[in-house]
């Protein structure tokens, strides 16, 4: 801002009647065409204008979807909203191609693909009791908090 003033100089300021001050401006609206927008607008970054972007379409997207119009921003959603349906048809019946088979053969013998999830599932076990061991030490000590 501006200068510190020292005791002496305080003392020479008062006795000639004059007293700091500071001046500046406060934007309470923006003005721009005819529109009046609030200060905060001033504040956008391009991360802002990217998020809104994204936003909008997002929104296309859904809205086309919804409506069954093919946008850019929804066909690659249709796709595989397709692809889905094409599997479940593919699961029901003997119509098959190489993506099904996958589905068909998960169908067939769950357990042939859940060989990662017993491990995980141990690993869980453990994490899961090693607190519980460690509160039934604490409680083994033999005091309480207030004894």
């Amino acid at each position: 801002m501006g200068d510190k003033v020292g005791a002496s100089e305080a003392t020479l300021l008062n006795m000639l009647n004059i007293s700091p001050f500071s001046y500046g401006l406060r934007i309470q609206q923006v003005y721009d065409n005819g529109s009046v927008y609030d200060p905060a607008i001033l504040d956008i970054t391009e991360d802002d204008i990217v998020k809104m972007f994204l936003a909008g379409v997002a929104n296309v997207a859904s809205v086309s979807l919804q409506i069954g119009y093919p946008t850019v921003a929804s066909v690659p959603h249709s796709m595989a909203n397709g692809f889905k349906n094409l599997l479940a048809i593919a699961a029901e019946t003997e119509i098959t191609f190489k993506e099904a088979e996958k589905v068909k053969a998960f169908l067939a013998d769950p357990t042939a693909f859940a060989v990662a999830a017993p491990v995980a599932a141990a690993t869980e076990t453990k994490a899961e009791a090693a607190p519980a061991e460690e509160e039934e030490s604490d409680d083994d000590m033999g005091f309480g908090l207030f004894d």
